[in-house]
């Protein structure tokens, strides 16, 4: 498929020696403390039997621990080839090939063609996404149950922070980019599909949403 200079770079960037060094964390430590915030709140929903699509997957971090929760069926979808080998590796390891299956690329560009699952969550992706609005509206018609996405919050530290990420990106001659989003307009963006929040966290630098749906005006195109 066609890539964008954003992804495309950002594929480069999600290295298979990057993508090594989380999973060797992740099976030493666990999840961090964000992703564990959210694997949490989304059990706390009810979860057995259900079906997960991962957006930005990565080393499949989510998909693992809700499987040992009872979820039936993983979509990892990433942008990254390095992350998904490795996620495929951990997750044949551990025999379930069957029930987990893997795209790459663009998510919004492969939205229309994907299935609907009763769990949709976003790890870090919609502050790596340069149409967060896009990314968003085209997730949240797949998800039946229940959204959940970790993303950053606006404060001092992640403005400085993500300025000299993104400073960093301009000298390297890397089209990808990092992204700060108000909260209050994700939350708008999700809220107006029929979604309410049921959970809301915060670690130092990341904000942690989960939403179940109901208790909203879905908007239809």
């Amino acid at each position: 498929m066609s890539c964008c200079g954003h992804c495309r770079d950002a594929n480069d960037f999600f290295s298979e020696r990057t993508a090594r060094g989380d999973l060797k964390k992740y099976m030493r430590r666990g999840p961090d403390k964000q992703t564990n915030l959210l694997v949490e709140s989304i059990r706390k929903t009810g979860i057995n039997g259900k079906t997960l699509l991962d957006i930005g997957g990565g080393i499949g971090a989510i998909q693992l621990e809700l499987f040992k929760y009872g979820i039936s069926k993983s979509v990892n979808v990433d942008a990254s080839t390095a992350y998904q080998a490795v996620s495929k590796e951990e997750v044949s390891k551990r025999g379930l090939d069957a029930k987990t299956e893997y795209y790459f690329g663009d998510f919004t560009s492969m939205a229309p063609s994907l299935p609907e699952a009763d769990i949709v969550t976003l790890d870090k992706v919609i502050c790596c996404y340069p149409d967060m609005k896009k990314l968003l509206e085209s997730s949240i018609i797949k998800a039946e149950k229940v959204y959940a996405l970790v993303y950053p919050r606006v404060n001092l530290f992640t403005k400085i922070g993500f300025r000299l990420i993104n400073l960093w990106f301009r000298i390297s001659k890397s089209e990808f980019k990092t992204y700060l989003h108000s909260p209050s307009l994700v939350n708008e963006i999700i809220s107006n599909q029929g979604f309410r929040k049921i959970s809301n966290q915060k670690t130092l630098l990341w904000q942690v949403a989960v939403y179940k749906r109901g208790g909203g005006n879905r908007k239809t195109e």
